[in-house]
This record gives structure tokens, C-alpha cells and sequence, in this order.
């Protein structure tokens, strides 16, 4: 049997968007092995597959790099892959610097949003573009999600004759969202007390990234002239803190609401018991959580970033990062249902997404 091995820095990424993708590739006749970062226990749907535990860190420069390159070349020298799909930047740069050292064969790449683009910082690109320039002729195929950077991935220099693909995003599962399989859970009970107000979600990490202070400031904004809105975040991280020391410092306790992390299967109720959902981000390589909430019907707004203006083409849902008061007159309109529309998401579809990816991997180039 042939055999592929899948490649993220951390197990969450695997997890979250690429089940999918490796059922698609043991349909097709493979076994896939899967390398990274192991933290936790392994999702039951890929238990059967044989994990490696990878030692790579999201900081490109850490000290453990030297020892991921080494363990990478060991996996990769003894596995006789046909081949190596990577994803994420640092395990994409190191894993596919080891493979071209063991000579493999096939080396792919999907780059989930290039951390160079424009409106990045020069850091950004004084460190990730050269990392991808290099990378890049170590490289058979690469794959991109957004349209800005599959312009940009055509400038590189890929292997002798290498390719670029552009592939819209992971794939959504639209049958997540069909109203039979959407059961009821804690989250409904607790929702119910706001029945009579305008509930505005976002599904993000709380980082500077993700910018939900934008949001929250312009609620702040809302609720000066009218109290009947509340705002969810749903998601941990770095910023939770900081976001919880602003809500209490600004007494907007009653109005903004700390979900925590919610697990993925209830993403698809928390979408329906919401009203609208918003993303500011600062940089988005697509931006699934927006694909998902047109998919289960909801209003959005979002900030004007390559990912999100590869779904949205309606400029009235688009705002500037930072512009506190466009977003709150734009909110204000969506909640009055002065602003209003349908957005077409069947290119995201998963079906949609798996056919692409089936022809990249048996393209021979």
C-alpha cells in the first residue's frame, strides 16, 4: 500500500481541518501517517493511523528546531513515502528542508495564509518571505487559499517542473449545519435569557490577531444609546486577560460575554443561536468561521483582509481594521435589518474542496 505522511507543527491543526482529507486519501488506496507536535490524546477517527511525535515549536528560531530537522529526516528515511504533504509555516520550512536532504520525492505544501502580505509588518517579511523563497525549491507542489497569495507564489522558484495550486480553503462539511444534526446542548439553556436581544458571536483565538477589542469597542459605542445587543467571544488565548480587565474597567460585564473555548461539534448550535457574526482580524488566509456562519445563515461583518475578500464581495460588509465607528453603524444597520444578504460559499463546499485536492495529488506534473 502507498503511503503519505501529513505534517502540521501542532496536533490541533490536523484535528481541526484535515480529518477530511486524509479519509479522502485512504479512500483513495493510501496509508497516511501523520507527523507533529503530540500534546493530548489523539482524535478517536485517527486512531488507526500511526502518529509521530515531532519536536516542533511555532517559533522558527527555537533551540528544538535542530531536533525536529533530525527526527524529520529519520521519519522521512525510513518511511518510504510516496509522499509529503506540510502544512504550517515553521513545520513546512524545517520538514521540507529534511526531505529535500533525504531526497523524497513528491514534497507538497499548502500554505494556509503566507505571513508576508500586504499591510504586513517588515519583520513579517524580513522573516517569512526569504524562509519561503528558500522553501520554495524544495518544493513539487504549492498550494495557496487566497487569490493574493497564489499571485505571489508564482513568483517562486519551485523544483524542476513544480506547480502552484490555488485551493478554496480546507472545505466546509455544509451538512454540519442542516437543522436534523444540530442538537441542543447547556449552550441553548444558557442563551435563552438573551431571547430578546441582538447576539453577535465571534469564533477566534483572543490575540492581538484577531483584534476582538475592535468589537468590543464599538459595542461599547452600541449600548450608550441602545443596551439590547450582547456580544459572545468563543475562544482562549493570549489576550483573555486583557479582554476581561477592559469588560470590568468598562463595566460592560451584562453586554460582552467570555464563552472559553467551545468544543467544535457545538459550533454549529452556538452559529444558530446567534444572530450575526463578526471577524476583525488583521490578517486571514481565508477565514473558515465567516464560510460557516453564511453557511448556517447568518449575518456577517469583517474586517478587509485578503482572506475575507475572497468570500465576501459585498463591500457593505467589509471594514476598515481598526474603524470603531464603521463597524458600529454597520452592526446598528444589520440588528435594524436595514443591511442584508445572501453570499454565495458553494466553491468552499468540502466535496468542492476534496475533487481539487484529488487532482493536485494525482497530478504527475
Amino acid at each position: 500500500m502507498k503511503k503519505v505522511l501529513i505534517v502540521t507543527t501542532i496536533q490541533d491543526t490536523v484535528e481541526a481541518f484535515l480529518i477530511p482529507h486524509i479519509k479522502m486519501l485512504e479512500a483513495e488506496g493510501y496509508r497516511v501517517s501523520i507527523a507533529t507536535n503530540i500534546y493530548k490524546e489523539i482524535n478517536e477517527e485517527l486512531k488507526n493511523n500511526e502518529w509521530v511525535n515531532i519536536s516542533f515549536s511555532r517559533n522558527p528560531f527555537c533551540l528544538n528546531s535542530f531536533k525536529a530537522v533530525k527526527e524529520m529526516r529519520t521519519l522521512i528515511r525510513s518511511g518510504k513515502f510516496e509522499m509529503v504533504h506540510f502544512h504550517t509555516p515553521v513545520a513546512a520550512f524545517l520538514g521540507r528542508y529534511a526531505a529535500m536532504r533525504e531526497k523524497q520525492k513528491n514534497i507538497i505544501y499548502t500554505a494556509h495564509g503566507f505571513h508576508f502580505y500586504k499591510g504586513a509588518s517588515l519583520m513579517n517579511w524580513c522573516i517569512y518571505y526569504p524562509m519561503e523563497l528558500l522553501a520554495a525549491r524544495w518544493t513539487d507542489k504549492l498550494i495557496t487559499i487566497n487569490e493574493e497569495d497564489y499571485r505571489k507564489s508564482l513568483e517562486f522558484k519551485l523544483r524542476k517542473n513544480g506547480r502552484c495550486y490555488k485551493v478554496n480553503g480546507v472545505g466546509l462539511d455544509i451538512e454540519k449545519f442542516e437543522e436534523s444534526k444540530i442538537s441542543k446542548s447547556e449552550l441553548s439553556k444558557d442563551f435563552e435569557k438573551y431571547s430578546n436581544k441582538f447576539k453577535i458571536l465571534t469564533l477566534a483565538e483572543l490575540n492581538d490577531n484577531k483584534n476582538q477589542i475592535q468589537i468590543i469597542k464599538a459595542v461599547e459605542e452600541i449600548i450608550k444609546e441602545d443596551k439590547n445587543i450582547v456580544y459572545f467571544l468563543a475562544g482562549k488565548g493570549p489576550n483573555r486577560k486583557k479582554i476581561e480587565l477592559y469588560i470590568k474597567d468598562k463595566n460592560l460585564e451584562d453586554n460582552i460575554k467570555l464563552l472559553g473555548q467551545v468544543n467544535k461539534q457545538k459550533i454549529p448550535e452556538l452559529l444558530k443561536l446567534s444572530d450575526c457574526v463578526i471577524s476583525t482580524s488583521k490578517r486571514e488566509g481565508l477565514g473558515l468561521n465567516i464560510i460557516e456562519a453564511i453557511a448556517a445563515g447568518k449575518q456577517i461583518l469583517c474586517t478587509k483582509n485578503r482572506g475575507h475578500k475572497e468570500i465576501i464581495l459585498n463591500k457593505e460588509f467589509l471594514v476598515e481594521v481598526g474603524d470603531v465607528q464603521d463597524l458600529k453603524n454597520k452592526i446598528l444597520k444589520i440588528s435594524q435589518k436595514k443591511l442584508k444578504a445572501n453570499h454565495n460559499i458553494k466553491k468552499f463546499y468540502l466535496d468542492e474542496v476534496l475533487k481539487k485536492m484529488k487532482n493536485i495529488y494525482g497530478d504527475k506534473k
